[in-house]
């Protein structure tokens, strides 16, 4: 029989933890660019005035100086406490500012560049110290792993940190800097004019000082600027420096703020690249900025300027930048590891829901009137005779503005002897007054000399592609003017149109759904010198787009839309589709079909984990079936109003009856057993037709999966 154990028997062990759980935790920082902005949050969070990020490729070193209140020997303790910190994070700090750090892994972000690093800080007295990446995680017991700290009190003010960079990272670095809009991203990274982010490269320096204002962006191709936050609760529009039309928008949240900035542009060809780079997302398009409590949020979809093109083409505002301010207390709040979207909660539905919804209705409001802005051609002709008007009245010549001119009450009328001036917003369009009722362009005193040619000026090429399906398109916006014989005006009403030979009284063409080819002829019949005719050819050509997460060369993955699409709810995903676009189809169809059911596999994933749907696969255990389920579940929701469809089709700008024509579950099944076949069968019974098919068909799904992730309208 065994003895009893007496009290003063029993047996104590010791948590232990390994260094390699800092090799682990740094996995939850996944790019050295959001490295650099937890170092900046960091002086930040100091109360620094600036801090100063050097790049020096030829020593390999990566160096982060700031004048904030340095580390005290308390703090630099709580420095290396993992997963522990004093901060609370969105509450003001002791300098006023919103506290961005409070999660105590901040140190991590050291490491993201290289294995060797030196702190150097001061917040009363002078403390110097080290760490050596590879022997902390190479430690039994991270709890016995001792840093060795110097005081010096020569060493000022603040804290400076010095990284020795490992070879990849000198690379990296370096290209992703020398792109301006990466580079300037990173010194406008914080929305706080008290405080200065200098940015060395190589012994160039760019610094947030210098931050172009944003009205000063192409002044003159500037169609609104638009505001609105949550106290006043009203969209204003603005043109030219005037109040155009506001309109109330209700905020009915007190959980957090927001301010809205937009300057919406009309560009001429080839004017976009003038814009600062600043406002250029990943793919090159325009797009304004959202700021989290003053920190900027990596997010490009939350507030797309291109809601509304598979809408209506004429509502859209699509060229677009500017700044969404976001302000919140609320700890429920967060983002994924690459800051770039939200976790999902009640509180962020609410927020994406409301830019959703404001978005709609600043593009809605803005361009119903922009047409009248864009070229102020609103009065009926550019020249009356005189006494057309019998009194003296101003207001009588009002009637020389066109009828459904949106703001033909607020122009101001100025009669001058020779001419009448109409004003609005700040600029003025004149009718001339011809005496004695002749023209005043036709010199009168020389009536017999020989007349000029007529002619009629296109404001276009000859040759114009337009994406299928198009709007509704008017003839006449391809006619800059026409002029007659006597070289006056004439008014674009008095060309006969024709379309393909066939006669278009209207000057309409109506939408065009099928590839073709349109050829509009215009002609002009002069008094004097007869007929003169000019022609465009239209040719409709269906438009195709990458599905990409940052740039795309290739046509794997490809969708029939206008704009290349951006997927981001799984960095899995986003890194095999870059894979795959990097390979030929023609010489890598075995890689290629192996990988495609990993491509289903990762989307069921992320569909399952994002929390929205929690039983939608409930029951079902097969790959095949649960992608049926998907496909199903949005055709369900078409029929019954709700029109997720119609949600995608909006937001990934692929025409709606394109994408109801591929949502079929049989369709997509057989996709599943195909792509099965090829990852099972090393290709042998696949085809490179077939590994196409599957991938347009993946490509489909994938943009279904993100929509139905990340749009707040689909649930």
């Amino acid at each position: 029989m065994a003895p009893i154990k007496k009290p003063e028997d029993k047996m104590n062990t010791k948590i232990r933890i390994g260094g390699s759980i800092i090799s682990e935790l740094s996995e939850k920082i996944p790019t050295n660019i959001i490295a650099i902005n937890e170092l900046i949050k960091n002086s930040y969070d100091a109360g620094a005035s600036f801090v100063t990020i050097e790049l020096n490729t030829k020593k390999k070193m990566l160096y982060i100086k700031d004048d904030g209140s340095g580390m005290n020997r308390n703090e630099i303790d709580m420095l290396f406490h993992l997963s522990n910190s004093n901060k609370v994070h969105g509450k003001k700090n002791e300098y006023g500012r919103i506290t961005q750090g409070s999660k105590g892994l901040g140190f991590l972000s050291v490491f993201k560049f290289g294995k060797f690093v030196e702190w150097k800080t001061n917040r009363n007295k002078g403390y110097a110290f080290s760490v050596d990446y590879d022997k902390m995680i190479s430690s039994d017991d991270i709890s016995k792993f001792e840093i060795e700290l110097i005081e010096d009190d020569n060493i000022p003010n603040g804290t400076e940190i010095s990284i020795k960079l490992d070879k990849y990272n000198v690379k990296s670095l370096n290209e992703y800097f020398s792109l301006e809009k990466n580079y300037k991203k990173i010194i406008n990274s914080f929305d706080d004019d008290n405080f200065v982010i200098n940015l060395t490269i190589n012994e160039k320096t760019y610094s947030s000082k210098d931050k172009i204002p944003l009205l000063d962006n192409e002044k003159d191709q500037q169609l609104y600027y638009i505001t609105y936050n949550n106290k006043a609760q009203k969209i204003i529009f603005k043109y030219n420096g005037f109040v155009v039309y506001s309109e109330k928008f209700s905020f009915p949240f007190t959980q957090f703020g927001l301010d809205l900035e937009i300057i919406v542009f009309h560009l001429k060809p080839h004017t976009k690249d003038k814009i600062d780079k600043l406002f250029f997302n990943p793919i090159d398009d325009l797009t304004p900025l959202i700021y989290f409590n003053t920190n900027l949020f990596n997010n490009y979809t939350i507030f797309d300027p291109n809601i509304m093109r598979n809408v209506r083409t004429t509502q859209v505002l699509n060229q677009m930048i500017g700044f969404i301010r976001i302000i919140s207390k609320n700890p429920s709040i967060d983002f994924n590891s690459d800051r770039s979207q939200f976790l999902q909660n009640e509180l962020t539905d609410a927020i994406k829901k409301f830019l959703y919804d404001i978005n709609r209705k600043i593009q809605e409001i803005g361009s119903e009137k922009k047409n009248y802005l864009m070229n102020f051609d609103f009065v009926k002709t550019s020249e009356i005779p005189s006494g057309y008007i019998d009194s003296d009245d101003p207001e009588g010549y009002r009637e020389l503005i066109k009828d459904n001119f949106a703001f033909k009450d607020k122009v101001t009328i100025d009669v001058q002897p020779d001419k009448v001036a109409f004003s609005l917003f700040g600029k003025t369009t004149t009718v001339s007054i011809a005496a004695n009722g002749l023209s005043s362009t036709a010199e009168n005193e020389d009536s017999n000399k020989n007349p000029m040619p007529a002619k009629i000026n296109l404001n276009c090429e000859n040759e114009l592609q337009i994406p299928i399906p198009s709007s509704q398109i008017d003839l006449k916006d391809y006619i800059a003017s026409v002029y007659n014989s006597d070289g006056v005006l004439v008014s674009k009403n008095k060309l006969a149109i024709k379309v393909n030979g066939n006669d278009n009284a209207t000057g309409i063409l109506s939408s065009i759904a099928d590839p073709c080819r349109k050829v509009i002829e215009y002609s002009y019949s002069d008094p004097k010198t007869g007929v003169v005719i000019e022609s465009i050819k239209l040719d409709f050509v269906e438009p195709i787009a990458h599905i990409t997460t940052k740039k795309s060369s290739s046509d794997i993955f490809t969708i029939p839309a206008k704009k290349d699409y951006m997927i981001n709810f799984s960095q899995y995903l986003d890194k095999l589709i870059e894979q795959i676009n990097s390979l030929r189809i023609d010489k890598n169809k075995e890689i290629i079909a192996c990988s495609l059911r990993v491509l289903f596999e990762l989307c069921i994933d992320g569909i399952s984990k994002c929390g929205k749907y929690p039983t939608i696969f409930d029951g079902i255990n097969e790959l095949d079936g649960k992608v049926v389920e998907v496909i199903n579940y949005l055709n369900n929701h078409q029929k019954n109003g709700q029109k997720y469809v119609s949600e995608i089709s909006n937001s990934s700008k692929i025409e709606f009856k394109s994408l109801k024509n591929i949502l079929f579950a049989d369709e997509f099944l057989k996709i599943i057993k195909k792509s099965h076949l090829g990852s099972h069968k090393s290709t042998m019974y696949i085809t490179e037709t077939e590994v196409a098919d599957i991938s347009r068909y993946a490509s489909f799904f994938i943009i279904i999966t993100n929509e139905m992730i990340n749009n707040p309208n689909i649930t």
